[in-house]
């Protein structure tokens, strides 16, 4: 493959991406979340500005439950299955104009309950969204279900449940998100043993508001994936244990410096981890409330680290690799990706 050409945003916009950690509460387009008000007669400010106010978080944000706070005006807008299905539809939107030729999002569909749908209600209305988006947009989108650490474990239970009546429907991952920090990973070792015992694969928030023993846990208990883990940085030990396991890393630059998982860009360890021989992924994590794409991550670690295209494809394939697909649509993706032309 040929790397002259300039490794400018629209050249890697058109690049073929992938992303393996999206929320899709935190990613919902401002014309998206106007149709989703639409449905209910939600007011939402007129200017857009003063909406992606409400949405966004800054980078000087005071930690992950500040961030987090962004969420409320948007999950109380994902209610119904119209919206449901509006938010999924919205995603593949968003994933196409980024360039990705395939994505995993991910979502907690507990909190999509407050005015009776079910679970499975809410599932099947976003899964009803994401396909209606993939038939328009031709990107294929899978998806994660989340529950929320802070939630009992019989609930977490549950959802995992019926998450995998959705197996080979759209769902191919299981995950932990929320309050890390007061909610470590040992204490949902219980529900992460129903959910592995559905079949689906784990990615795991980890060593982002907590410390590195939860990546370590995370591992021992069976993730495939960890969401993040910035705080392996300096446990050469955590991060041999990662590379044992094959652990794909799922790396959110712009939402660490917002959320103090790391200091700031300076301290955000993209390089040691790729020194070390991780399969590190760049992601977005919440497009919306970070106001990132992936492009523009790839932009951001080109200006602060001097990534070019080689590593582009490098953390490409890594994410094909750790993606929660059959080895023929992986196949399919590294195609795409070595017939990329960037000259």
């Amino acid at each position: 493959m040929s790397r002259v050409k300039p490794f400018t945003e629209d050249n890697v916009r058109q690049y073929p991406k992938v992303e393996l950690h999206c929320h899709l509460d935190g990613s919902i387009s401002l014309p998206a979340l106007r149709e989703m008000a639409a449905v209910t007669g939600t007011p939402l400010p007129a200017d857009d500005q003063d909406l992606r106010h409400l949405v966004t978080a800054p980078l000087e944000t005071e930690s992950l439950i500040d961030y987090l706070q962004r969420f409320q005006v948007v999950t109380d807008l994902m209610q119904t299955a119209e919206q449901l299905r509006i938010a999924g539809f919205d995603m593949v939107r968003t994933a196409a104009a980024d360039g990705l030729i395939y994505l995993e999002t991910r979502f907690a569909p507990a909190i999509f309950t407050q005015k009776g749908l079910s679970v499975r209600d809410a599932i099947q209305a976003t899964l009803d969204g994401l396909h209606a988006g993939t038939e328009e947009f031709g990107i294929p989108v899978n998806a994660i279900v989340c529950v929320m650490r802070d939630r009992p474990i019989d609930e977490c239970i549950g959802v995992f449940e019926v998450a995998s009546e959705f197996i080979g429907k759209g769902v191919v991952g299981l995950d932990f998100a929320g309050d890390e920090y007061n909610h470590p990973a040992i204490d949902l070792a219980e529900a992460m043993k129903a959910g592995r015992q559905t079949g689906l694969p784990f990615s795991f928030h980890a060593g982002e508001a907590g410390p590195v023993d939860n990546v370590a846990v995370a591992l021992t208990m069976g993730a495939e994936r960890i969401g993040h883990g910035v705080h392996m940085s300096g446990f050469p030990a955590t991060i041999k244990q990662a590379k044992r396991a094959d652990a794909t890393i799922e790396m959110c630059p712009t939402s660490n410096v917002q959320t103090k998982a790391v200091t700031g860009y300076d301290t955000f360890p993209l390089s040691e981890f790729l020194s070390a021989g991780l399969n590190v992924t760049l992601n977005t994590d919440d497009r919306t409330v970070s106001n990132v794409t992936l492009t523009s991550e790839f932009m951001t670690v080109h200006a602060h680290y001097g990534l070019g295209w080689q590593h582009l494809e490098r953390l490409t394939l890594n994410a094909i690799n750790g993606a929660f697909i059959s080895d023929e649509e992986k196949a399919a993706l590294r195609d795409k990706v070595h017939a990329a032309v960037t000259a």
